[in-house]
């Protein structure tokens, strides 16, 4: 592993990384430059400050297998584009003002250096003795029924109605993601993305899990669909191409959804958010987590960092 950060945040990084991964050798620099020079073996996985991303993808363009993780105090276009190019880039962690939030680095080193592992729930990642409930919707009707519980069950959490109301809205866009455009019939066309307002009833084996989970510090939402057809391009580009048409939207009142509705809703997950991370099996399972961060005044949300991830994974 390398890092490539400030001097001064490189110790409690450094540690972070050390131990997720479980004592494998890492080489900290101030440039990768010098952390190339000073590299011995194979690298896996080098974790970078934002300014870093430019030299850093020019000097491991011919290394395919590396990833690379970028702590931002923002994630712009230029960023998300790079992610689009380069599929060494898994992801970025947000910087906030206190640094990078540990169970976050632990997770992506862990996911990095231990892919054979299953990838955890947001339960997992959180606080021991969050409270989760999970719903298996099949139909149409299910999942409008989901969506209230959801806002419900964490007003019950002690989640304030304006929060809830954000999570509840975040499910939606899950759902519709999990049961009208991932399923494939037996050749892989898609069986429901054609109309998206069509009432829909799933065979057994096409029912996506979702599940809520809450602790002291955060609300996370997790859908799992077990047909893995979640590309990266999907995720960056479809962010990319909602902040674009957001900005035009100011004065055109036009959003571009020429991707249809999924690339839309995963702009809208990244703009409501505070983490948001996909793994994906091929053809196996699609995870997408959405997390709200409950420490943080909901005024502030928007303008405060975000972390996102996409994550190729192996079948275990």
């Amino acid at each position: 592993m390398a890092l490539v950060i400030d001097e001064g945040a490189a110790p409690s990084v450094g540690r972070c990384m050390t131990s997720a991964a479980s004592g494998m050798p890492l080489v900290v620099g101030g440039s990768i430059d010098e952390v190339l020079a000073r590299l011995r073996g194979q690298l896996r996985l080098i974790v970078i400050g934002s300014g870093h991303l430019p030299s850093t993808l020019a000097a491991l363009r011919p290394i395919h297998d590396v990833r690379i993780a970028v702590l931002a105090h923002q994630i712009d276009d230029s960023m998300l584009a790079a992610a689009l190019r380069a599929p060494q880039i898994l992801g970025f962690l947000a910087w906030r003002s206190v640094g990078v939030r540990p169970w976050e680095l632990s997770y992506v080193v862990r996911r990095v250096v231990a892919p054979q592992q299953p990838p955890p729930n947001s339960a997992d990642l959180l606080l021991w003795g969050a409270s989760t409930v999970t719903w298996r919707p099949r139909t149409s009707s299910d999942r409008d029924q989901t969506v209230r519980a959801v806002e419900l069950v964490a007003m019950r959490f002690g989640i304030g109605r304006r929060l809830a109301g954000t999570a509840a809205d975040a499910a939606h866009e899950l759902l519709m993601n999990a049961m009208y455009d991932a399923p494939v019939d037996a050749s892989g066309s898609p069986r429901y993305a054609e109309d998206r307002q069509a009432d829909i009833r799933l065979e057994e084996h096409e029912i996506p899990v979702l599940r809520l989970t809450v602790d002291s510090s955060h609300l996370a939402l997790d859908i799992i669909d077990p047909f893995g057809r979640l590309p990266r391009g999907k995720l960056f580009g479809g962010i990319l191409r909602g902040r674009s048409g957001a900005l035009a939207s100011r004065a055109s009142s036009v959003l571009d959804v020429s991707d249809g509705g999924a690339g839309l809703g995963l702009f809208n997950l990244f703009s409501s958010g505070a983490v948001v991370r996909a793994e994906v099996v091929p053809g196996r399972q699609t995870l997408v987590s959405w997390m709200l961060d409950r420490t943080v005044n909901q005024r502030e949300i928007r303008s405060l960092p975000r972390s996102l991830y996409y994550l190729e994974g192996v079948q275990a």
